[in-house]
This record gives C-alpha cells, sequence and structure tokens, in this order.
C-alpha cells in the first residue's frame, strides 16, 4: 500500500532528532503563522466546545422533554440511536468528504449543518419529530474531528502534535462540562427551546471567523516530520478504501475504536440520567454537580496528549508512546465496574470521573497515533472510519442501554450492567492495539 505502507512504527533512533525536526518545522514557519496555527488550535477548541453544548443539550434537557413529550425510556433510547446512526455513517463519509475537499471547506460545511439543525430542535413537537431533528444534527457534527486533525497534522511536526490535538479534544469535555449549568440556566429562565437556539447562533458566529482566519501554512511536514515546500502532486494523491482496508494498523485502531468510543457516547448521553434516576438530581443539582466528569474528561485529554509527547521528546517512538498512554489508562478502566455498587453519590460520581478520564485520554491518543501512522492526506479517511466504526457501536450502546432500563424491575440494575460493559471494553481495546500495531524490531 505504497505511501501508507512506508510509514512503519520503528523506534526513534535518539532525542536530539525529534527535537530537531520538530525545531526545524516551526523555525520554517513566519512569525505571523507561528502566531496564526495557536489561533487555530484555539478556534478549534472553540468548534469543539460548541459541538458537545450543542449534543449534550438533549441529554440535560431530558427529565423535562421526557414530561413534555411523555417519552419513555425506549423512547429516548431511540432518539439517540436516530443521531448514533447518522452521526456514525457521516464519520466514515466526512472524514472522506474532508480529505477530498480540505479542512476550511470540510469544517465550513459541518459547521453550518449542524448549528441550523440544532436551532430546529426548538421546533420539536414530539417523539417523531425530536428524532428527526437528532437524525440531522448526527449528518454534520462528525466532520469537526477529521478536518481538526487534519488542520494539526499540516501545522504541527508529530513530536509536538499531541498537545495541540489534546488541546482541541478536550474542547468536548469543556463543552460537557460547560453546557450542563449553561443548558440550564437557558432553560430555567427563557425556556427550553431557548436552551437550542443559543448554541446554534454561537456555531453561525464561529463559521464567519474560520472562513476569514483560516489558511495553509506556506511549508508542510513530510512523513519524517521535516518542513518541506507543499507539493500539490503530494497532497492530491489518495488512497483508495480498499488500500487502508489491507493494512492491519488501520484494523486495530479501527476496532479499538468500535470498542472505546461507545462508552463515551454512554457516559455522555446518560450520566444525567443516571444522576436523576439514581440518585434523584433535580435539574438545579445538576447544574451544580452534573459538570465535574467533564471536567475530568478535559483533564485527561490534556495530560494525555502532554504525557505522550513528552515520552516522545524523550525518545520514545511516536506509536510507542501513545499506546503506552493507552495500556496504562485501559489497566485502570475495570474500576469503572464498580459505579453500579457503591452506597453515595460522591462515589458514583468519583468514578464516573475517573471513567471520563480514561475515555478522553484514549480520544487523544487514538487519534494522534492516526496521524503518527499515516500521511496527512488520509489521516481524515482514517480517523473516520475509526470513528465512525465507533459511533456504530454507539448505536449498539444506545440500544442496549435503552433496553436494559426499560426491562430493569430496578434503574439502578440496568446501570450495574452498563458499568461492566464500560469498564470492560478497554481492555479489550487494548488486546487488540498490542496484537495489531506491534512495533517493528530495529534492523
Amino acid at each position: 500500500m505504497n505511501e501508507t505502507r512506508q510509514l512503519e512504527i520503528e523506534p526513534l533512533p535518539a532525542p536530539a532528532p525529534d527535537k530537531q525536526r520538530a525545531k526545524s518545522f516551526a523555525e520554517s514557519l513566519t512569525a505571523v503563522e507561528r502566531r496564526l496555527r495557536w489561533f487555530i488550535i484555539g478556534w478549534l477548541t472553540l468548534s469543539t466546545i460548541l459541538n458537545l453544548i450543542s449534543r449534550n443539550t438533549l441529554a440535560i434537557l431530558a427529565p423535562v422533554l421526557k414530561e413534555k413529550f411523555d417519552l419513555t425510556q425506549a423512547d429516548y433510547g431511540n432518539i439517540i440511536m436516530a443521531f448514533q446512526f447518522s452521526y456514525a455513517v457521516m464519520y466514515v463519509a466526512g472524514g472522506r468528504f474532508v480529505d477530498r475537499v480540505g479542512e476550511k471547506i470540510g469544517m465550513a460545511f459541518c459547521i453550518g449543518w449542524w448549528s441550523v439543525c440544532t436551532m430546529l430542535h426548538a421546533l420539536a413537537r414530539g417523539v417523531w419529530s425530536l428524532g428527526l431533528v437528532r437524525f440531522l444534527l448526527g449528518v454534520g457534527e462528525p466532520g469537526n474531528y477529521p478536518a481538526a486533525l487534519r488542520a494539526s497534522a499540516r501545522w504541527f511536526a508529530r513530536e509536538e502534535r499531541g498537545l495541540p490535538i489534546a488541546i482541541w479534544s478536550a474542547g468536548s469535555s469543556v463543552g460537557s462540562l460547560l453546557s450542563v449549568p449553561m443548558i440550564a440556566f437557558l432553560a430555567l429562565h427563557f425556556g427550553w427551546q431557548t436552551a437550542f437556539v443559543v448554541p446554534g447562533l454561537l456555531g453561525v458566529i464561529w463559521l464567519v471567523v474560520w472562513l476569514l482566519a483560516y489558511r495553509l501554512p506556506s511549508v508542510a511536514v513530510n512523513a519524517a516530520g521535516w518542513a518541506a515546500k507543499t507539493s500539490s502532486a503530494e497532497t492530491s494523491k489518495s488512497e483508495t478504501f480498499f488500500d487502508l482496508l489491507r493494512d492491519r494498523k488501520v484494523w486495530g485502531l479501527t476496532l479499538a475504536r468500535l470498542l472505546t468510543d461507545p462508552i463515551w457516547v454512554f457516559y455522555l448521553a446518560w450520566t444525567p440520567k443516571y444522576l436523576a434516576e439514581v440518585w434523584k438530581f433535580d435539574l438545579r443539582q445538576m447544574a451544580f454537580f452534573g459538570w465535574i466528569p467533564f471536567l475530568f474528561g478535559g483533564l485527561g485529554g490534556v495530560l494525555g496528549g502532554v504525557a505522550s509527547d513528552r515520552l516522545i521528546r524523550g525518545g520514545w517512538a511516536p506509536p510507542r508512546a501513545r499506546k503506552f498512554c493507552l495500556y496504562v489508562t485501559g489497566a485502570l478502566a475495570p474500576l469503572g465496574m464498580l459505579t453500579g455498587l457503591v452506597g453515595t453519590p460522591g462515589a458514583a460520581l468519583a468514578l464516573v470521573a475517573m471513567m471520563a478520564f480514561i475515555c478522553y485520554v484514549w480520544f487523544i491518543n487514538t487519534a494522534a497515533l492516526m496521524s503518527d501512522v499515516f500521511p496527512e492526506n488520509v489521516v481524515g479517511t482514517v480517523l473516520g472510519l475509526g470513528a465512525g466504526a465507533g459511533q456504530f457501536g454507539g448505536i449498539a450502546m444506545a440500544g442496549l442501554a435503552g433496553y436494559l432500563l426499560e426491562h430493569s424491575s430496578n434503574a439502578r440494575y440496568g446501570y450495574m450492567t452498563l458499568f461492566f460493559v464500560a469498564g470492560s471494553a478497554y481492555v479489550l481495546a487494548s488486546l487488540i492495539l498490542f496484537f495489531l500495531l506491534k512495533e517493528k524490531s530495529p534492523k
């Protein structure tokens, strides 16, 4: 598989060359570009924040909408599945779309779409209309991530890439954290419809600035990490889906995301419901305490990216550093099984926060691993394949959660099973990465 297969996973020779490669690329940029690339990361972080605020609004308002629209547990699960289905399909298609049209246009289209669809939630009048707008929202939201990863690969050498990826990825945790008090405040003071309209309007403002500000750097990073003049022939070349599917590394990363991404789907969509149904949190208590797991998710994203970058600067091969962080946190994940057994809401929140931390370490380091192993002209496609598979897994997770909670005599028992599934997924994913992304021995 030509270009992709040439990028075998090999240990780096020594720490000094790695530092020099990153420095070489950074110094090749103009002073304006060095400032611009961090503005781009900041703006991508804001898009991810808005993306998660938009997505979380339904979960936060679930107790209100359940009463207003007479939603059953199965209804809510089906609405989540409608979103997950379109989200999964468009993650795969959106990654390829971004690789074809570029991150600037791809991001603009996706942000514009989901901003409008977010506002359309205010017009929902029942289960079917809510499911329809949720389905449409899922069409636009996933393009944010392949576009952001592609932009990171263009503006940062791989030895310094973990931190910027961690920053904008952690925006999803920050968005989840901010969404709880923000949406609760808007709903309590201005009505539930306003809680959908405001994030949509903010997305439109974001879009205008992105179109005005984003451009490509004057130099590109080649496979070795050195700065190089951008070659139109090189950047236009793209592997086909069939080429990528013949690579075991694609399968390893895709299967790992298939197992682990659904866990965040569960925590994202069901944590507010879990707190309300098991621990009797009302909307005000949710505003005070419901943000805590998302704070730890953001910390996991940033610390996971910083830790792997530091190992790389210490002389580790990038894939080895990313996988080390994944294996360590994957070994801790079974502690999450205890969530359904503890006797206080504080202990339950602490375990959910730990799992959110682990979820984001995996988000950051699997995405960075993709950009380490594959060239930038296919990295959006690879992320789309992996994350798309993860979202299809999210559909199954949503169906399982809806079924268990609908048919359990006590909500606590249904959640016990779901926490067991969540705690075991990362161990299985670690085993898959170990066997399918084995490093080549130095010759």
